[in-house]
């Protein structure tokens, strides 16, 4: 077997590399470059902005009338909020400008950070606000802002008051979350106090915990306590349910016996399966752990809708069983259950979850977790991070851990009444996950993005091909097998729509959800879901039925996951996100060809995983990885030494690569979410002092480029999984003198300096090197680099890990 293997050849670093742009070569669109610059507006006062602004002031100061008149507690003081839309991004001058003149701080920033949510700290600062929207509403014609004591309000589109009505977002009578402001006022707390107080008078079971400070929730309420909790208590800052939406399966099998066991060796990985419990049903019974979560107080072995018990099996057994028929399978994963859900649309009580995810990882060693349900409401086209998401991404970044969330499905009743009953073009494949423009009234593109938390960033979110791993292709409303299923999710960030009348600007090519695709069934033919296992108790369709959804897709890269840790049980869960990502791979779909370009992408992510390779590779290629740090503005050079008989080969190489790294998360601002940047480049083999000076003839390959810009760092979105693929020719092993480097630079967003750069920040890299072979029998590439390069075995021997770290 043809390992992957630790990649250790003596690195060279530098704490400086020259960040002019394009130093690292690679072509830039003018155009694009361009765009990427904020727009100078004019500084004149347009008499449309008076107009605005006039009916804007009076929504405000009614609404807020309105509020306190509403009031049934009085607290010593209320904890008012302002929504400011602006035409650019606000810079931290401006912001701080803001609280010294009228007494406002931000507490959430959202549309790309053109739209902020201040508390209004200082009420009597806060009068000159009035005052100046009042200076600049009577200001004569075509006056500029410029030199005016009221020049940075002219900076604003739209002004809102947050009354109880933008603080209210479902009246669900299970699982309602409450969202908390971040404030620095000591009322805070005074009304959390009181919050607490007033659910136990009432009798109103909630769940909250220290460690998730800012969301509580409630397990059973009604509207009116709702409304009583959005009109008196400042702090929530949203109200929103945590009920889940998973796939309802739609069975459609024979009855029949199992006809196959499971071996399950003692040390393959454990999953934690965040679902509706697990049935021990034969042959699946065996790689069930004993061990468990269970929300419900029901059994967490009792699957009342056989969802949870049909993601394990796909987890267990994971694409071998579609592609060969044996009478015993190796078992690819053992089975932690985490029962949140009685039934399909149960609310999950999200604190208890987060705290239990922690506990299986810390107390039974769980790396993997695989949650095939979502909160249903799909994101709004470039919505910020959800709450949900945030604990998600904390909890990946500080216990080393790798969530697979699936990204929800499109009602299938609702897609077919669509496409039968309310037959229009808009509805057609694939304009019905992308037409702005369109004159359908009972289809809104909008629907067809991803659902929370499935935009966590450092976890990992899959969608679905209509596929389902038969040997004739079965889809039946999807064109095609190979396609994204009708009824899967698509990214929600749409980089050609304005924010707050303005075009957004800076844009990122590698930025996605979902993550991967892998086939899920097809609706609505019986024949197209994919083969899945059923409990035998069953009165119909015992054994096995048919079913479809991202719900099926995602357990099957968890599978892939899983499949990566039994043999290298030591590797950081980035990596395998890493190893995934350098695998995927997808074709340009032709029904896609005239539609716009991101939108296959927002679909299918970095692709579909491929198995060959993931694992080990053939002699052709080999697969280096490397786990390491680095510090802020550093940048590293590992090299690469090339074997002589390439350059007599005549053959050409190709380095796929890909970076993944985890982060703290930054609550409650969208831009600044991400607050760390890395990226990579192929480059030549030279020190890394030289990166301090130099330019692109120094170091630069070709044109090969940066995997990711940091132009306009502190106004710019960055992504934590990247990949790229660079192409060496022949006639480029002469200048390259037997050795090429892998280069990694690190930055991180100005207010983050001081904090982050006294800490070092993992990082893990995946170079799959592959011989593009033209001329047959000239060597072996992996044997040839194992020769030249000096390299670590990584262990599959994980308890005498263990010891050797004791």
């Amino acid at each position: 077997m043809n390992r992957h293997i630790f990649l250790s050849n003596e690195k060279s670093s530098h704490p400086k590399f020259n960040r002019q742009r394009n130093v690292g070569g690679g072509t830039i669109n003018l155009q694009e470059s361009q765009d990427e610059v904020e727009e100078t507006l004019p500084k004149i006062i347009e008499e449309y902005q008076k107009t605005n602004f006039r009916l804007y002031n009076l929504i405000f100061y009614s609404k807020r009338k309105k509020r306190n008149d509403t009031r049934s507690i009085i607290f010593p003081k209320n904890i008012d909020l302002i929504k400011i839309q602006f035409y650019n991004i606000p810079d931290t001058s401006l912001r701080i400008k803001f609280l010294e003149k009228y007494g406002i701080n931000p507490i959430e920033y959202k549309d790309f950070n053109k739209t902020i949510v201040f508390e209004i700290l200082d009420k009597s600062l806060f009068e000159n606000f009035k005052n100046h929207v009042n200076d600049i509403i009577e200001s004569p014609s075509k006056t500029s802002y410029e030199n005016q004591p009221y020049n940075i309000l002219a900076l604003m589109y739209k002004f809102e008051f947050i009354d109880s009505r933008a603080r209210i977002f479902t009246y669900n009578k299970e699982g309602i979350l409450l969202d908390f402001i971040d404030s620095v006022d000591s009322i805070y707390d005074v009304q959390k106090g009181e919050l607490i107080k007033y659910l136990k008078e009432n009798e109103l079971n909630y769940s909250y915990s220290e460690d998730y400070e800012s969301i509580l929730e409630i397990e059973d309420i009604n509207r009116e306590k709702v409304q009583f909790i959005a009109d008196n208590f400042d702090i929530v800052k949203a109200i929103t349910s945590s009920r889940t939406q998973i796939l309802s399966p739609s069975y459609n099998g024979p009855t029949r016996e199992y006809g196959f066991e499971i071996n399950v060796a003692g040390n393959i990985t454990k999953v934690g399966v965040i679902d509706t419990g697990v049935e021990l049903i034969s042959p699946l019974e065996s790689a069930i752990l004993r061990d468990y979560v269970d929300h419900t107080n029901n059994g967490a072995f009792w699957d009342e809708v056989g969802h949870g018990t049909m993601v394990s099996g796909l987890i267990i057994l994971g694409d071998e069983f579609y592609n060969n028929v044996k009478t015993i399978y190796n078992a690819k994963a053992k089975i932690f259950v985490l029962k949140v859900l009685q039934n399909d649309n149960d609310p999950i009580d999200i604190p208890r979850l987060l705290n239990d995810i922690k506990f299986a990882k810390r107390e039974h060693g769980i790396k993997l977790f695989n949650m095939s349900l979502v909160i249903p409401n799909a994101k709004k086209y470039n919505e910020t991070f959800s709450k949900f998401a945030y604990e998600l991404d904390k909890l990946s970044f500080e216990e080393d851990i790798l969530i697979f969330i699936s990204v929800g499905n499109f009602n299938s009743e609702s897609l077919k009444a669509l496409i039968e009953e309310e037959e229009h073009p808009d509805h057609d494949y694939p304009d019905f996950f992308y037409k702005l423009d369109r004159t359908t009234e009972v289809h809104n593109c909008e629907d067809t993005n991803i659902c929370s938390p499935s935009e966590s960033l450092n976890n990992i979110s899959v969608g679905a091909l209509a596929g389902n791993m038969d040997v004739i292709d079965h889809s039946d409303v999807t064109p095609n097998e190979l396609y994204p299923a009708y009824y899967t999710r698509k990214f929600h960030y749409d980089y050609s729509q304005n924010i707050n009348s303005q075009s957004i600007k800076q844009k990122n090519k590698h930025l996605n959800k979902p993550d991967f695709v892998f086939y899920g069934g097809d609706l609505f033919n019986a024949e197209s879901g994919l083969e899945i296992l059923r409990s035998p108790m069953v009165l119909e369709d015992k054994f096995y039925g048919r079913s479809c959804g991202t719900s099926l897709a995602t357990p099957l890269i968890t599978s892939y996951a899983a499949e990566i840790l039994n043999e290298y049980p030591n590797l950081k869960t980035q990596t395998v996100k890493a190893l995934l990502v350098n695998s995927a791979n997808y074709f340009n779909a032709h029904h896609f060809k005239e539609k716009p370009n991101s939108l296959l992408k927002s679909l299918v992510g970095f692709g579909k995983p491929d198995k060959k390779g993931l694992i080990e590779n053939d002699k052709d290629s080999v697969t280096f990885v490397v786990e390491d740090a680095i510090k802020i503005g550093e940048i590293i050079n590992i090299p690469i030494n090339l074997p002589e008989y390439l350059k007599k080969s005549g053959n050409k190489l190709q380095f796929d690569i890909s970076l993944c790294y985890s982060f703290l998360p930054i609550k409650d601002n969208q831009l600044d979410y991400l607050p760390l940047y890395m990226s990579f480049s192929l480059v030549k083999n030279v020190q890394a002092n030289i990166f301090e000076n130099g330019i692109q003839k120094d170091f630069g390959i070709k044109n090969f480029s940066w995997s990711e810009d940091h132009f306009g760092i502190d106004n710019r979105q960055f992504s934590n999984s990247q990949f790229m693929s660079y192409r060496i020719q022949p006639n480029d092993y002469a200048k390259l003198d037997d050795s090429i480097a892998i280069a990694i630079r690190c930055l991180c967003k100005n207010p983050y300096l001081d904090e982050l750069s006294v800490k070092t920040h993992m990082f893990s890299v995946v170079v799959k090197i592959t011989e593009i072979l033209t001329n047959e029998g000239t060597g072996n590439l992996y044997s040839e680099m194992l020769e030249i390069n000096n390299y670590l075995d990584i262990s599959n021997n994980l308890d005498l890990d263990l010891e050797a770290e004791n």
